[in-house]
């Protein structure tokens, strides 16, 4: 089965260049303009069902696509949060690694350790491919989360450290249950990019 992976869209955080981790900052109007283009470029896909983060900024984006598929059914799924960066959180990126030079092999306190990351987005990936094998599906979930997974499925290629993901972007995996494997199709296009043909 095939499915997709979306980072939600822009929050004020975002263009504060502001880490927001677990904090439920919600979507700002350029977002939802994101959101409904991300929405119009998927339109043709014929998803059973969406996973959504259950924070504001992804489940509103998750409800934006679901518009433009007849409201298929949206379903929260924990998992797909993003990664808590403990007391790092609200920093901008220049001020978390002025405060935490030795990063990340010493990480703010209560920040979730990234092989934590990896098993708990990739567990809460399967668990949503496994009840759709015969049908396509879409997951929202952020930027952090997603790196993770791209991360371990192409073992270190893209993903955390190396890809920096846009807003509403689309990466697409395949997933084969038979030997429980994910495979990577292609990744951080925006909904623009999406609807240019690709060889």
């Amino acid at each position: 089965m095939n499915f997709y992976l979306v980072r939600h869209g822009q929050t004020d955080w975002n263009i504060l260049k502001k880490i927001q981790g677990t904090e439920d900052i919600p979507l700002n109007d350029m977002g939802r303009i994101q959101a409904a283009s991300c929405a119009q470029a998927l339109s043709t896909i014929p998803f059973e069902a969406i996973y959504t983060s259950p924070l504001s900024r992804a489940k509103e984006t998750a409800q934006i696509i679901s518009s433009y598929h007849n409201h298929i059914p949206v379903f929260v799924e924990p998992g797909l949060t993003e990664s808590d960066y403990g007391q790092g959180s609200g920093l901008t990126y220049k001020e978390f690694h002025s405060s935490y030079p030795e990063y990340p092999q010493i990480l703010p306190k209560d920040m979730e350790e990234s092989d934590k990351l990896r098993s708990r987005i990739c567990l809460a990936i399967r668990s949503c491919a496994e009840k759709h094998l015969d049908a396509t599906i879409l997951l929202i979930s952020h930027g952090a989360s997603i790196n993770a997974f791209l991360h371990l499925v192409t073992d270190g290629i893209c993903g955390s450290g190396i890809t920096h993901l846009k807003n509403t972007s689309i990466s697409k995996f395949s997933f084969c249950a038979s030997r429980g494997q994910f495979s990577l199709l292609y990744h951080n296009l925006s909904p623009e990019e999406f609807l240019t043909p690709r060889a």
